[in-house]
């Protein structure tokens, strides 16, 4: 007795076409709809390797790495060559911060692949968030050499590019190639964001600036770069040490200043008052100015003739550079004067 083919229609489908289909859903950033495919696939299916990484994969695409990490975790305990899970984990290693973890995951990959690009490019975009720009475009520069027309390669050199302001800053089809996809973005933010925590506000300035320029609705951007601008003023150039070197640089300072005191006392007592004087004009002007600069003077970059204060774009009214300097030179008069 042949089977009715009419009950092939109400088969469900196997884990292979479920995984199909549902990769198809994460290429298009169809989440929600992946992850309800793959729920119910699970439910029959709740050790089936593929189905989990897939699983991963779309909480890692909704931000949610810890959750990524955990489905990952028993995917790599249950089958420790899976391709897809070891990369997926390299990529949410990244996201967690978790630098050393991340590279050792991708030289694994390298040895077993060395001639994947998209494996370079990976490479390449770990050194970008460890702030190693030489050995990040060195990676790109590979990944390139063993596929020139390979889409992660392209974007890891766009990143590079894009990082250390070179040529490829001004190419339009690179930047819509990079803002194209969120991960870019995202990786681009958090470069920024290392670049700060680095003390190296005027690179991570020049990078908020192109991001702002590709996404210029995008109001954390926008306060990014605001605070940037404040943080790398012309009026805060005397504090630049402090900035780059922190404590090492007070401490060193303090050092000299003692010494110098301490030398003017027996050489040339006269300078010992002015030079006193002059300290203590600086380190009120590193307590007080800074604060004012960023709180209470939101900046423009740009004169407006000889106006005190102007307009941004969205209505916001902006002190200009001339009033920061005669503010900046009332409070110095103040100072001496007592």
């Amino acid at each position: 007795m042949s089977q009715d083919p009419s009950l092939d229609a109400v088969q469900p489908p196997t884990a292979a076409i479920v995984a199909r289909q549902a990769g198809e859903l994460l290429d298009r950033h169809r989440n929600d709809a992946a992850r309800r495919l793959l729920a119910g696939a699970l439910e029959e299916h709740p050790d089936d390797t593929d189905l989990l990484a897939l699983a991963a994969r779309a909480d890692y695409q909704d931000d949610n790495f810890e959750s990524a990490h955990d489905t990952l975790s028993r995917v790599l305990a249950a089958q420790p060559d899976h391709v897809q899970g070891r990369w997926l984990m390299f990529c949410v290693e990244i996201e967690r911060g978790h630098l050393p973890q991340a590279e050792s995951i991708v030289l694994g990959l390298l040895r077993e692949r060395p001639d994947a690009a998209w494996l370079y490019a990976g490479y390449s975009r770990l050194m970008l968030r460890a702030l190693n720009f030489a050995k990040a475009r060195a990676l790109a520069d590979e990944a390139l050499r063993r596929s020139p027309a390979d889409d992660s390669a392209l974007r890891a050199r766009a990143l590079c590019d894009l990082v250390d302001q070179r040529a490829a800053t001004d190419s339009a089809a690179l930047m819509q190639l990079l803002a194209s996809d969120p991960h870019d973005m995202h990786t681009l933010r958090l470069v920024a964001l290392a670049l700060v925590h680095a003390n190296r506000p005027r690179q991570a300035l020049r990078l908020a600036k192109e991001l702002l320029r590709m996404q210029p609705d995008d109001p954390s951007l926008l306060e990014l770069v605001r605070a940037l601008r404040a943080d790398t003023h012309w009026s805060l150039v005397p504090l630049w040490p402090m900035q780059r070197w922190g404590w090492y640089a007070s401490i060193g300072l303090w050092i000299v200043v003692v010494a110098l005191l301490q030398l003017l006392r027996g050489a040339a007592p006269t300078w010992v008052g002015p030079v006193s004087m002059a300290v203590l004009a600086y380190v009120a002007y590193s307590w007080l100015w800074p604060p004012l600069l960023r709180r209470w003077l939101p900046l423009s970059t740009e004169y407006d003739d000889d106006k005190l204060t102007t307009t941004d774009a969205s209505g916001k009214r902006l002190a200009t550079p001339l009033l920061a300097a005669l503010v900046m030179v009332a409070a110095f008069d103040v100072m001496f004067a007592i």
